[in-house]
C-alpha cells in the first residue's frame, strides 16, 4: 500500500505532468496562429526575453526558433539589435501606456544587411497575477522608404503648375494620373496592393449658392488640409476636379484602408472643432483596391472607386429627401416667386450629411 504522502506527491506530479502538457498544446496552437502572420511577430517576456517566434522572423533574420528562445532581445544576430534607441523604447514599455507608436529603425541586420524596421508592440496584461508579456511585430518597411524617397524626389521635380492645384495645394488630375500610375506599377512590382479612394465634398454647390464662391473656395482648402492630416506622406492626395478628390494608398498590414477611412471621418468632426466651424464638413467616399496581378490601369481603379462613392452619395441623397419635405424642390432650379430663406433651408442639412 503507497503511503498517504506518496499518494499525494504523486497526485501532484501527474497534475503537474497535465498542466505542462495542456500548456504545450496551447503553445502549440498559439505558434500556429502566429505562423498565420506574414511579418515576423515576436512574444517577449517582462524581462524581455523571447518566448515565442513566428516562422516569418525566423525567415526574415536567417535565425532558429530554438536557439532565440529564451534569449533576450539584444542578444539578437551577435548583438545586432542592441541599438540605444531601440533599448530606450522596448524598456520604457512597461511604464507607459498598452500601446505606444511604432519605432522606426535604420541600421545593420546580420546576415541580411542594412534595413529599415518598423517596430509595433503591444503590452498584454497576465490576468490574475502580475505578470506581462509584449507582442512585437516588425515590417521590414526599407523598400516603402525607398520608394517614398523616390517619390520625394519626383515631387520636388513635378512641383510646378502643370501638376498642382493652385487653389490647395494637392496634385491635380495630371499629377494624379501621372504619380498614381507609378505608385501603382510599384505595387505591382514589390506584390503589394493599393487602395483608390475617391472622395467627393457633400453640398459645395449649396456652399457657392449660400456663401458665394469665396466661402466654396475655403471648404475645398479646408478638405484638403484634412486628407494632409489623415494620409501618409507617401500617399498621393489631389483634387481631381470641383469637388472630387482622389487618395491613391499602398496596403499597409498596420494601416487598413478601413482605419484610415475613419480617421478620416473623425478629423473632418475634429477639424470643425478645432477650428471652431459650425457644422464638419461631408464627404461622400467610395474605394477600389486594386489585385496584384490583373490591375494595371489607375484611372480603371479611379473610376471603380468613383462608381462606390457615387452609391453612397445617392444614399445620402434618399436619405435627406425622406427627412425633408423641401429636399427635392431644392435640387431643382428655384422658381422667382421663392425667397432667399426657402432655397438656402436646405443647405445645411446637404453640409451636415455624414
Amino acid at each position: 500500500m503507497v503511503p498517504q504522502g506518496d499518494h499525494q506527491a504523486i497526485l501532484d506530479r501527474s497534475a503537474l505532468i497535465r498542466s505542462r502538457l495542456r500548456f504545450a498544446r496551447m503553445t502549440g496552437h498559439i505558434r500556429e496562429i502566429l505562423d498565420t502572420i506574414r511579418e515576423p511577430f515576436v512574444v517577449l517576456d517582462g524581462g524581455l526575453r523571447i518566448r515565442l517566434v513566428n516562422k516569418s522572423f525566423c525567415w526574415a533574420f536567417h535565425l532558429s526558433a530554438k536557439k532565440v528562445k529564451g534569449k533576450s532581445v539584444y542578444t539578437l544576430g551577435n548583438g545586432a539589435w542592441k541599438n540605444p534607441a531601440l533599448r530606450e523604447w522596448l524598456e520604457a514599455i512597461p511604464d507607459k501606456r498598452p500601446d505606444i507608436p511604432d519605432f522606426e529603425l535604420e541600421g545593420p541586420f546580420a546576415a541580411i544587411g542594412r534595413r529599415t524596421m518598423l517596430f509595433n508592440v503591444r503590452r498584454v496584461e497576465i490576468q490574475g497575477s502580475s505578470r506581462r508579456i509584449l507582442l512585437l511585430t516588425i515590417e521590414d518597411i526599407t523598400q516603402r522608404k525607398q520608394a517614398e524617397s523616390t517619390m520625394k524626389k519626383i515631387n520636388k521635380s513635378l512641383k510646378s503648375a502643370s501638376m498642382t492645384d493652385p487653389l490647395t495645394g494637392l496634385y491635380n488630375r495630371r499629377g494624379y494620373s501621372v504619380l498614381s500610375q507609378h505608385y501603382l506599377d510599384l505595387a505591382r512590382r514589390r506584390r503589394k496592393k493599393i487602395f483608390v479612394i475617391f472622395a467627393d465634398l457633400d453640398g459645395l454647390k449649396q456652399i457657392n449658392d449660400q456663401g458665394g464662391h469665396p466661402s466654396g473656395d475655403r471648404a475645398l482648402v479646408r478638405t484638403a488640409e484634412i486628407l494632409r492630416k489623415t494620409f501618409r506622406k507617401s500617399d498621393i492626395i489631389a483634387r481631381i476636379g470641383g469637388d472630387e478628390f482622389a487618395i491613391a494608398t499602398m496596403e499597409n498590414g498596420h494601416d487598413s484602408v478601413a482605419s484610415q477611412i475613419a480617421r478620416l471621418r473623425k478629423n473632418l468632426k475634429y477639424h470643425a472643432i478645432q477650428h471652431n466651424y459650425g457644422q464638419p464638413l461631408s464627404l461622400s467616399v467610395g474605394v477600389a483596391v486594386s489585385t496584384i496581378r490583373g490591375t494595371t490601369s489607375i484611372e480603371e481603379l479611379t473610376s471603380q472607386a468613383d462608381a462606390v462613392m457615387y452609391v453612397e452619395k445617392r444614399t445620402k441623397r434618399k436619405a435627406l429627401a425622406t427627412a425633408s419635405p423641401d429636399f427635392n424642390r431644392a435640387l431643382r432650379p428655384p422658381a422667382a416667386s421663392h425667397s432667399a430663406d426657402e432655397e438656402a433651408a436646405p443647405t445645411a442639412a446637404m453640409v451636415n450629411a455624414s
